[in-house]
């Protein structure tokens, strides 16, 4: 009597869907299943094609599965002639799958193994078993996906998200501990309150979001961060976490869903608009700070600094008496090199001038005058997308023959021009907010703010433009330093053309 061949190189297939702590210890029990499973038929295998995947949906065709396609190459190769797994679903969750693996193992005579049975890819009865279990495991990620979707909406409507997930900075007060098991052993882990914010963390991620906003570099804020806290896992600050936590709808009280945004049930960190300008900043290159990589040195060199009287350069720094000798410092124009004033008397006379307005009623008269409008972001929102839409109506006006391409064309321009309008009025919300703060300085708050602090609000503040002396001899030349009462956010044009 006629037996069939037994595999003698079978491959082990093993697949956790979910495992966000990187575990393998389940899928270490799945092979440690199939290779008993191999022992008790006889099946011989290849120690060098065990495929794990670890933490991957079969259920979602767009996600991939590494060692899946190293499986399915490795039947092609006819390196294998058997397969093992835990159970079907470990394998198969959707037809497209199956009707692929039979493919690829036509006539090689491929046998697959579970605790339910064996079967043979070359035996049509087989495919056709095959066939109705893979479509029995679709209907039931089917109906998972449409429990767990109404679950996500029945908390949505009360402004939640899923239960679960790590603790987010600035949120999740800590009300109780519940036993759990970790490696076989029991061990208490904390629970949060996902909604309280912890008010030391929710400071501090809002004072980063203002630095940001007023022109501090990016590299700047982290490192003032790493000198008030870790991160919630204990790490330090990189601006990769800055930038997730800034982006984050959470930080605004928000929830985003399919591209939508609803009102969370718990109070934002951010206040909305102010969350609407610190995405801007990240999506747009950081509008706000044109260079917000390199660390400030200096009270008034480089972009924003002071100027030129007769070109308008933004002044550089250098040390008196050529790079070799060691003395002051001087600003000049690396332009015309016709302009040089000691560092440490300009900036101190310069900060005096701040000083002096930022303890001034005047100014804080200003300030109140031109109060915040919180409506401003969600009009620049609406109008971002109305925008969008024009624009892809343009690209696409074959499909959309009812548009007048003219009429779009004036919409999108006159679309831009509120745009940059509503753009250029956050942006000077937000160096109000940087004012508000530094009112009332003393002198020795002064020289203890970061230098890139200071910049920003002198350059806020005021146009400085630096002019030839023509006096001699000790002491500082007045005269020959212009500071300008800005009264926007654009600095001052060039003087003495």
């Amino acid at each position: 009597m006629w037996t069939q061949r037994l595999p003698q190189r079978a491959g082990i297939y093993c697949r956790l869907s979910y495992a966000p702590d990187g575990s393998l210890e389940k899928v270490e029990r799945q092979e440690a299943d199939c290779r008993a499973l191999a022992g008790r038929l006889g099946w011989g295998l290849s120690e060098a094609h065990i495929f794990p995947d670890n933490s991957r949906s079969a259920w979602q065709r767009t996600r991939s599965r590494p060692q899946w396609d190293r499986m399915l190459r490795s039947i092609e190769a006819e390196e294998i002639d058997g397969i093992i797994v835990y159970h079907g679903d470990r394998l198969i969750r959707q037809p497209y799958d199956l009707e692929t693996l039979i493919g690829i193992s036509e006539s090689r005579g491929m046998r697959i193994a579970s605790p339910s049975g064996t079967r043979d890819l070359d035996s049509p009865d087989d495919r056709f078993i095959l066939r109705i279990e893979a479509a029995q495991a679709c209907r039931e990620s089917d109906n998972i996906s449409r429990r767990v979707k109404r679950a996500l909406d029945a908390r949505l409507e009360r402004g939640l998200t899923q239960n679960g997930g790590r603790r987010a900075f600035g949120y999740g007060v800590q009300i109780g501990t519940r036993t759990t098991v970790v490696d076989g052993v029991e061990a208490q882990v904390p629970v949060y309150d996902m909604g309280q914010q912890v008010a030391e963390e929710a400071q501090v991620l809002l004072e980063a979001g203002e630095r940001l906003l007023a022109g501090q570099p990016q590299a700047g804020v982290v490192r003032w961060m790493d000198t008030r806290c870790t991160t919630t896992e204990g790490n330090p600050w990189t601006a990769k976490t800055l930038r997730n936590l800034c982006l984050a709808p959470r930080a605004a009280g928000l929830i985003e869903r399919n591209g939508e945004l609803y009102e969370a049930a718990w109070d934002g960190i951010f206040p909305r608009e102010m969350w609407e300008s610190l995405r801007r900043y990240y999506v747009t290159g950081a509008e706000l700070q044109p260079h917000p990589g390199r660390e400030r040195r200096y009270l008034l060199s480089g972009v924003g600094g002071a100027q030129c009287c007769f070109d308008g350069s933004w002044l550089a720094t250098k040390p008196t008496g050529g790079r070799n000798r060691k003395g002051s410092r001087i600003y000049y124009c690396p332009t015309c090199r016709r302009i040089g004033r000691n560092i440490t008397h300009t900036d101190a006379y310069v900060s005096g001038r701040a000083l002096r307005l930022l303890n001034s009623p005047e100014l804080m008269a200003e300030l109140a005058a031109r109060a915040e409008d919180p409506g401003r972001a969600d009009e620049l929102a609406a109008l971002e997308r109305r925008r969008d839409t024009v624009r892809q109506q343009i690209e696409s006006l074959a499909d959309h023959p009812d548009v007048d391409a003219g009429l779009a064309l004036v919409g999108l321009a006159s679309l831009e021009k509120k745009i940059k309008e509503l753009r250029a009025q956050l942006g000077a919300s937000a160096e109000h907010r940087l004012l508000g703060r530094m009112v009332g300085i003393t002198p020795e708050q002064w020289d203890a703010t970061p230098i890139d602090i200071r910049a920003t609000t002198v350059r806020i503040l005021f146009g400085v433009i630096l002019l030839p002396t023509t006096r001699r001899g000790p002491g500082f030349d007045t005269d020959a330093i212009r500071v300008v009462r800005a009264r926007t956010t654009t600095p001052p044009p060039p003087a003495g053309q």
